[in-house]
């Protein structure tokens, strides 16, 4: 009997204990599972380094995070592995790059979704080919520590900060690379114009052969050449070019923005293209072909005169075929009201005669006539001008006006008729 309690306590015990046991562990379990615990893990990276020297360019720092889940629930991962309140800064010490951008906030990184940093840099003229490292310092917040709540809720614990630095490397090509300098435009609307300026090989390789191009895909601003040789240009010289444009006449009087892509070859004999260059170019408004200097532009009622037109042109193109035609309406009219011009090159002048004829009853005061012009341009297409106005100054007929004396005569003999027929009465 003693034997049979014996093992029923010790049975007991044993019980207690492995049940202690069993309760124990699944409370330690239970709370492991409340508590998640971790940190994120950040490295930068560009994948797009390779620069020319003489450029400005943009440095995209990537950064991926790699983060580390200690404890807890893979499903609450993201609470304790996202950086937060990302900050990313480039410095350029001891380097010949220049940083142009200061710090940029870009929000929070998580292991699904990289960061990424725009960071504008600029690489001076000769600047040695070769490998520069550029240190990126990284500031963030995170969650160290989760737990349950009621309801399924979330309570975030332990909430950190932290820096880093690491550095990203920037290789600078031996190449070639261009520059625009002294860009000027004479486009208007409606017009032929111009584009000069010089191409600089800011780069440390010699351009065999170099063109500048001009691809657009505007319907307005079209290039008559898209394509103009400058020959070679050493490392640190420089080129002019000059490319031909129309501006239509439905193209826009604003500034605007154009690709001006360089080809040429290297010194492998390749050919190859640096497609950074780009100027600014006005686009100035619709102007008058021509302008106007008239003369005699008075003229008596009931006689005629010669009008006399001093035209210039203003446009960039020889024009030809210049046919001028006079246009009045009553009291004024025209005995012969068209005038002819062979030619005229940019800043030309030529006077043409118009005749013009007052009505004899005309009032006297100012009338406007017109003037248009058709002519040829430099392609040799027919056009029309717009219409100019001139003023017309209708002088009245002296011959036709009684003078003050004529008017007391008049009276005079016309009291003296009155007295003679009265005495004859």
């Amino acid at each position: 009997m003693m034997i049979t309690k014996r093992v029923i306590l010790l049975s007991v015990l044993a019980f207690g204990v492995a049940t202690g046991g069993f309760i124990g562990a699944g409370v330690l379990a239970q709370e492991g599972g409340l508590d998640v615990r971790g940190e994120p893990g950040l490295e930068v990276y560009s994948p797009d380094n390779v620069y020319s020297s003489g450029s400005v360019a943009e440095l995209t720092v990537q950064i991926d995070n790699d983060g580390e889940l200690s404890q807890g629930s893979e499903s609450h991962r993201e609470y304790v592995t996202t950086a937060r309140n990302v900050v990313v800064k480039a410095d350029d010490d001891e380097t010949p790059i220049e940083v142009r951008t200061d710090k940029r906030a870009i929000g929070s990184v998580t292991e699904d979704e990289p960061g990424k940093a725009p960071v504008e840099i600029e690489i001076p003229d000769n600047t040695e080919p070769g490998v520069y490292e550029i240190d990126v310092r990284i500031e963030y917040t995170w969650t160290e520590r989760t737990r349950d709540q009621s309801e399924g809720e979330i309570e975030l614990r332990n909430e950190r900060s932290r820096s880093t630095t690491q550095t990203v490397e920037i290789e600078i090509e031996d190449e070639a690379n261009f520059r625009l300098e002294d860009v000027e435009s004479t486009l208007h609307v409606g017009e032929e114009g111009e584009v000069t300026g010089n191409v600089t090989n800011v780069g440390q390789q010699d351009a065999t052969n170099a063109e500048v191009q001009f691809p657009t895909e505007s319907d307005t601003v079209v290039p008559l050449e898209t394509a103009v040789s400058v020959g070679d240009i050493p490392a640190g010289e420089s080129a002019s070019f000059r490319i031909p444009i129309e501006a239509t006449s439905e193209a826009e009087a604003v500034e605007k923005r154009f690709d001006l892509p360089v080809s040429y070859r290297d010194k492998n004999g390749i050919r190859t293209e640096d497609d950074d260059p780009e100027f600014v170019a006005d686009i100035a408004p619709k102007r008058d072909e021509f302008s106007l200097t008239a003369r005699n532009q008075n003229v008596t009622a009931g006689t005629s005169t010669e009008l006399e037109i001093e035209l210039t042109n203003t446009r960039n193109q020889t024009l030809t075929d210049i046919e001028a035609k006079l246009v009045a309406d009553s009291p004024l009219d025209s005995d012969y009201n068209e005038a002819f011009v062979s030619a005229l090159e940019p800043g030309e002048s030529a006077t043409v005669s118009l005749g013009l004829r007052a009505s004899a009853g005309a009032t006297a005061k100012s009338y406007p006539v017109t003037v248009d012009f058709r002519y040829d341009d430099a392609k040799g297409r027919s056009q029309l001008s717009d219409s100019y106005r001139l003023p017309i100054a209708v002088q009245p007929d002296e011959s036709s006006v009684i003078p003050w004396w004529g008017f007391i005569i008049g009276l005079l003999i016309l009291d003296a008729v009155g007295y003679a027929w009265y005495r004859r009465r």
